[in-house]
């Protein structure tokens, strides 16, 4: 309690107070990213519940998912399977490829075509295709079914559009369906901008058919492990300057241990120095006197002695 007490002393210092702040501000440092890793914890997991809920779920109507053509997807209902029937958009204008998009370890095009239903026009894309090795092109076209076909497709929110990135003919960087929808013929209907579907099934079917997707990424990273870590820096600077003050006064305290015990050693000296004082003049004298030759006075004194004495 006592050694408490003196390092909460030393720590309200003025000396020590460049210290203490840069503490406070280092372990305030640390906690915020603790709590910035832990949001994107909680983002991959609450993305990665609303996957594993629709990935897989059975197909409602696209009313359920989207009320109106305008209307934003919901985050509850990414990924969530729709059934629709219509038809696909078959003219050269309609059949549109997504730029730089990866599958394994090659990047490639996605296939995007309209697909105009009672309710409007929602844009799909049908799979992937690999890129030309000559040119910026698909290497291949796979076939669009021909009139009215069942799809079930996958919902997806819009992506956003890429600054300064213009568009070759008949490619896109994005799907935004806002930035599409005016480049595309008129096919009677208002289109979608809320969401745009991923292709499940077709019904007739074609073949050859583009490459399915990968699956959506469900892991949840290292954000929840960076986030303790983050917390425990912030703990170590505080225990580090309290653990630094109580050294320095140990240290402090032993220095002023020794020095007290010097003065008490010197004390000793001092006083046995003067105990022995008187003494030496003493035998001083005597040796003095035994070393000095003996006068005729002195050797007539002591024959007298003696002769008393006899």
């Amino acid at each position: 309690m006592r050694m408490a007490l003196k390092i909460l002393h030393r720590l309200c210092t003025r000396d020590a107070l460049g210290a203490v702040l840069g503490v406070v501000l280092a372990a305030a440092v640390c906690i915020g990213l603790g709590f910035w890793q832990w949001h994107r914890f909680e983002g991959k997991r609450e993305n990665a519940d609303v996957i594993e809920t629709n990935y897989s779920a059975s197909p409602v109507g696209l009313d359920q998912v989207l009320p109106s053509p305008g209307t934003p997807l919901a985050s509850s209902d990414r990924w969530k399977q729709v059934e629709l029937t219509g038809t696909y958009c078959t003219e050269p204008d309609c059949l549109l490829w997504v730029r730089n998009r990866p599958l394994s370890d090659s990047v490639g095009f996605w296939q995007l075509v309209p697909f105009t239903t009672d309710q409007g026009t929602l844009l799909v894309v049908r799979g992937w295709v690999d890129g030309a090795e000559t040119s910026s092109t698909p290497a291949s076209q796979p076939p669009v079914p021909e009139g009215r076909t069942t799809i079930v497709v996958r919902m997806r929110v819009v992506e956003p559009t890429l600054a300064n990135r213009r568009n070759p003919p008949g490619q896109v960087q994005t799907v935004t369906p806002s930035a599409i929808a005016p480049e595309l013929p008129d096919l009677g209907g208002s289109v979608y901008t809320g969401a745009f579907g991923e292709l499940v099934s077709e019904d007739p079917s074609v073949s050859p058919m583009p490459h399915v997707l990968e699956e959506p990424d469900t892991s949840l990273g290292p954000h929840l492990s960076y986030a303790v870590q983050w917390w425990l820096f912030a703990a170590f600077f505080p225990i580090a300057l309290v653990v630094r003050t109580r050294r320095q006064i140990l240290d402090e305290d032993g220095g002023e241990a020794d020095d007290d015990v010097t003065d008490a050693a010197r004390s000793d000296r001092t006083e046995t120095s003067r105990e022995a004082a008187p003494v030496a003049p003493r035998a001083a004298s005597a040796e003095l006197r035994r070393a000095r030759p003996r006068t005729q006075d002195e050797e007539e004194e002591d024959e007298l002695l003696d002769h008393g004495r006899r």
